[in-house]
């Protein structure tokens, strides 16, 4: 039930989220990017760079009170044609059991082709470090879009929130078409988490 109610509520977003969004002040913070990707010919994997750039900008969502605001990441690791939109936003709707949805946007044109899946998101405090889960439940749009709802269980929603705001890197696991695994790590240091802060606050 929840998994339906959920994939509704993905469809209106991705309806809804169809046109151009523009930043609240203009103010932006890049910082690095890096995708992980496995390789049946290099036991260690692929690894190529890139950037996220952070910014934030208002809300576009029916139920969300004035004011309110979305962090937007901008990734492109130009290596693999990956370019990456990633917003991160409260939730407002009172038929979703989420405390927070983080929508995932990939241009067509990735060198990698179709993406099966987006498998969560961990955090994690340097580029090497194991990442832990978050607490949620991804669902795919289609090729292109995906849709995290985080867990609106108070005990998840505290260790999700504590780990957004304390950790400097998202881990981003993906599974390919090909069935092929891959990570996109994003990093977020402590001059955007001002940013996580404003929509993670409790």
């Amino acid at each position: 039930m929840m998994r339906a109610l959920f994939l509704a509520f993905a469809i209106v977003w991705t309806i809804a989220s169809s046109g151009a969004s523009f930043a609240r002040d203009g103010l932006a913070t890049t910082l690095r990017a890096v995708l992980y990707e496995e390789d049946p010919g290099n036991p260690k994997g692929n690894r190529a760079e890139g950037s996220v750039t952070w910014r934030v900008e208002p809300t576009a969502d029916a139920f969300a009170p004035s004011g309110d605001v979305t962090i937007r990441g901008d990734v492109e690791v130009p290596s693999r044609d990956l370019r990456t939109r990633i917003f991160i936003r409260r939730n407002f709707d009172p038929a979703l059991s989420a405390t927070h949805t983080v929508q995932i946007e990939i241009e067509p044109g990735f060198a990698a082709g179709r993406i099966k899946q987006i498998m969560g998101l961990m955090l994690k405090a340097s580029e090497q470090a194991k990442g832990a889960p978050v607490a949620a439940l991804s669902v795919r749009i289609d090729d292109t879009h995906f849709l995290i709802g985080l867990s609106a269980t108070p005990q998840d929603a505290s260790n999700n929130s504590r780990l957004i705001r304390s950790r400097s890197w998202i881990d981003i696991p993906i599974l390919y078409g090909t069935q092929r695994r891959a990570i996109l790590a994003i990093e977020k240091t402590s001059e955007v988490l001002p940013l996580f802060e404003t929509v993670f606050r409790q």
